[in-house]
């Protein structure tokens, strides 16, 4: 299978030969180098989204924690029925819950627009 594609590769016939008009694979790469881009620029947002509900599942333990004098063992429940409802997503483990606490704790309002939003989530648990 590689070796047809490599056949294939190779049998690329040059932009001018091909007909196609001088300038096109400058374009295509131009082309490439958007979609990369938004790729990035997706990317972040998503990142950007995760940290924003790492926050809000912190700040919702503990304000429950406050109200309700609930223990430190819920966590572990906690992290259990996350992780039973997502099983795709990972991140929902005892010790990341703990962690989304303590960010909550750490950075008390929203952080949504803040550039705290922008960091990747290793680098806020160093900053614990």
């Amino acid at each position: 299978m590689n070796e047809k594609i490599a056949a294939e590769a190779a049998a690329v016939v040059p932009a001018q030969a091909s007909g196609l008009p001088p300038g096109f694979h400058e374009m295509v790469d131009d082309l490439k180098s958007i979609v990369r881009g938004a790729h990035v620029r997706a990317q972040l947002k998503v990142n950007t989204e995760m940290i924003r509900m790492y926050w809000e599942i912190g700040r919702t333990i503990l304000e429950k924690q406050g109200e309700e004098r609930w223990g430190t063992k819920v966590i572990d429940r906690i992290a259990t029925e996350l992780r039973t409802e997502f099983p795709g997503q990972r991140g929902f483990s005892s010790r990341n819950v703990r962690y989304m606490q303590q960010f909550a704790r750490t950075w008390v309002e929203q952080i949504g627009q803040q550039l705290v939003a922008q960091l990747p989530w290793g680098h806020i648990i160093a900053l614990r």
